[in-house]
């Protein structure tokens, strides 16, 4: 069967940089970072152009962004993805969760949508909730941290990971909304040609209007939401380190054990 499969994705600062508050206390500086696809969107991206090699259909890669995102969607386009599409939203933080969901939701609705995938969380903000808030925002089926996906007649079956290494399964109904577990398949490398390729292809853009706002200040929100200031996190404990002969400090460590609580009594 056929499906129009959707996939969200993210960019997200490199998490191997080191981040530093900007001087108005209420993000990071972001002049000098580079960025990365989001880790489990990665995995959504694959698990939507293999379903799309099995059952047929087409790939449309998502995003809400400002333009150094276009870079990612290139990206999508190399592995598979038949079509790029960007929300011009052009905050660079973008930490409103709902708001951004949101926007997705309302772009998801001008294009045909059978399976909607996005990551189970964003490496940056770990809020674990844009697939789940873009399901309610459409009214769609919804199954979280999925690990397997088979389509099944009219509909599919997901398998979704639980607590202590188990795993329950669902049949679901189409159109739905998934959220991709880490390690659900194994991303694969873009080839060069393809690469190529992507460089000369299209990428829509989503205006406000396109989406029916007059701006993206006046996208309707049920709450009020501002970050009031970031801080780093209050360092705790301290490390001790263990100086002498490898005897000596095994009998330190001994001692030290025996003081806290962990040696035989």
């Amino acid at each position: 069967m056929p499906l129009n499969i959707v996939v969200c994705l993210k960019q997200i600062p490199n998490p191997d940089l080191q981040f530093q508050i900007a001087p108005d206390g209420k993000d990071i500086k972001r002049d000098a970072l580079n960025y990365k696809l989001n880790g489990a969107d990665e995995y959504a991206l694959e698990e939507g152009v293999r379903l799309k090699e099995k059952s047929g259909g087409r790939v449309v890669a998502l995003t809400a962004g400002p333009k150094r995102t276009e870079q990612m969607l290139r990206e999508a386009l190399a592995k598979g993805a038949d079509e790029v599409i960007r929300i011009a939203f052009d905050e660079a933080a973008a930490y409103d969760v709902g708001k951004v969901s949101r926007l997705l939701a309302a772009a998801i609705r001008t294009m045909p949508h059978d399976l909607v995938l996005t990551g189970v969380q964003s490496d940056d903000l770990v809020n674990s909730a844009t697939g789940g808030l873009v399901a309610g925002l459409l009214g769609l089926p919804h199954a979280s941290v999925v690990t397997r996906v088979e389509v099944k007649g009219n509909g599919l079956e997901v398998a979704c990971e639980l607590e202590g290494g188990l795993q329950r399964l669902y049949s679901i109904a189409l159109p739905a909304v998934l959220t991709i577990q880490f390690g659900a398949n194994t991303p694969r490398y873009a080839p060069l040609p393809a690469i190529m390729k992507a460089a000369r292809q299209p990428i829509r853009e989503l205006s406000p209007a396109a989406l029916g706002f007059a701006s993206w200040e006046a996208v309707p929100l049920p709450y009020t939401f501002a970050v009031r200031g970031l801080s780093p996190p209050a360092a705790k404990g301290h490390a001790e380190m263990i100086t002498g002969s490898v005897d000596e400090q095994a009998k330190k460590l001994a001692q030290f054990l025996r003081d806290k609580g962990f040696g035989r009594r």
